[in-house]
């Protein structure tokens, strides 16, 4: 029962951790941290909510310990359109990649610590590319 009522608390947090996400207005960027075991936080930074067609940097917070990141991105079916692994906080789309107006984004960064193996995943955070033409319902409101 005690493990119901946990997987149950987990899923409500997770669900109004994505609402508060994707709520975000255009230019809006946002610190989503999740808290792992030993305190590790890892901490998304953009993108987040809208983004114009030139914004490619994807940016989180440094970590303390870590030895690696993993990004991915999917689109709206969750199948990953692109992964980077890196040293850094931050990555870059490369310029073939084309954002559509028919897509949601997800995206996050899991934190590696190679001493220990240890592994900490943040939340899923969404964002789309604004402009006319849309085809998708908005991002949802808290």
């Amino acid at each position: 029962m005690m493990h119901r009522l946990l997987m149950i608390r987990i899923l409500l947090l997770s669900t109004a951790c994505l609402v508060t996400i994707a709520a975000c207005t255009p230019n809006e960027r946002a610190a989503i941290p999740a808290r792992g075991k030993d305190g590790v936080t890892v901490a998304l930074a953009s993108p987040v909510g809208y983004v114009k067609v030139g914004d490619r940097r994807i940016a989180w917070h440094p970590a303390p310990g870590v030895s690696r990141y993993e990004v991915v991105v999917s689109d709206s079916v969750e199948v990953p359109i692109f992964t980077a692994v890196t040293v850094d906080t931050q990555v870059v789309l490369p310029d073939a990649f084309q954002y559509s107006l028919s897509q949601n984004y997800r995206w996050y960064v899991t934190a590696y610590r190679d001493r220990d193996s240890t592994a900490w995943r943040s939340p899923v955070a969404v964002y789309r590319l604004e402009g006319e033409g849309r085809r998708m319902p908005p991002l949802p409101k808290p």
